[in-house]
């Protein structure tokens, strides 16, 4: 069985999602492509890009969380917001996989010897050079210009990436249906739901695509998330584990099926849900 399951999803855009739960998108124009994240790297994803494009290549990463960063040392440059360029150092990298996994294996017991194997296989290459990114940056790909939003919250330097010709927003963990806003920089609850709202009116787009859904949301889940935010109360919700955390995580869901998901989460500390005078 094949890592990476690939597939179009518009006119010169791939979705490539391992079997873990997280996805990277590539995009091409006519003269240039870019890679947008590069999951955990337990594999050749530099391979499976030059199979789908020739053009010479941009890498971006979302955020730098270990799930999104963890493929860049199979690439020369990565581009990545100023903000989050303390995560690229490589033990921050083995703690976050380290947590990663640990959620994993007491959530998922059966993905236990699965989990043990791909661990072993992180692939590298290089010594990665990074370049820092800010918001409005603007990647034109020859025919195709893809914008940087700074959205900080899920991490400090977390984007979000406008492709305007195809009417939709790629929102990485920014507008994640399970969102973690557990970490010691997030920010208030009702402080990340304005920051959302202000994102929901932006014109010119139908849909959003995030890194750990296969299929898009409207766009209007920006601004339904954001009220599902000051919905969140400590009463409706329940304590979870995170491994090697070290803080008391609370989770609150709703029924996620009117967007097609089974649930709609978030992932908070007690701290979080407290107001700003």
């Amino acid at each position: 069985m094949e890592f990476y399951q690939i597939r179009q999803i518009k006119d010169s855009t791939w979705q490539i999602f391992e079997p873990l739960g997280v996805g990277c998108f590539l995009f091409t124009g006519r003269d240039r492509a870019l890679l947008l994240d590069t999951g955990n790297g337990f594999r050749n994803l530099r391979r499976v890009v030059a199979k789908l494009t020739d053009k010479p290549l941009t890498v971006l990463n979302t955020h730098g969380h270990a799930d999104h960063t963890g493929g860049n040392a199979q690439f020369r440059q990565v581009h990545i917001h100023a903000d989050d360029l303390s995560m690229t150092d490589a033990a921050w990298q083995k703690r976050q996989h380290d947590l990663l996994f640990g959620y994993a294996r007491t959530h998922y017991p059966l993905l236990r010897p699965l989990l043990w194997w791909i661990m072993r296989a992180r692939t590298q290459f290089f010594d990665t050079e990074y370049i820092t990114i800010e918001d409005g940056m603007r990647f034109d790909l020859g025919g195709r210009v893809l914008t940087v939003i700074h959205c900080p919250g899920h991490s400090p330097g977390s984007i979000l990436l406008t492709d305007e010709a195809a009417r939709t927003l790629y929102v990485g963990d920014a507008v994640n249906p399970g969102l973690f806003l557990f970490f010691k920089q997030s920010p208030t609850l009702r402080a990340y739901a304005e920051q959302l709202r202000e994102f929901s009116r932006l014109t010119g787009f139908d849909e959003i695509r995030g890194s750990h859904t296969r299929e898009p949301l409207p766009f209007v889940f920006i601004s339904w998330y954001a009220d599902f935010l000051e919905r969140v109360t400590l009463e409706k919700s329940v304590k979870t584990h995170i491994p090697n955390n070290g803080r008391d995580v609370y989770v609150y869901k709703e029924d996620g099926k009117p967007f097609g998901l089974k649930y709609i989460a978030v992932h908070f500390t007690k701290d979080l849900l407290e107001t700003e005078e």
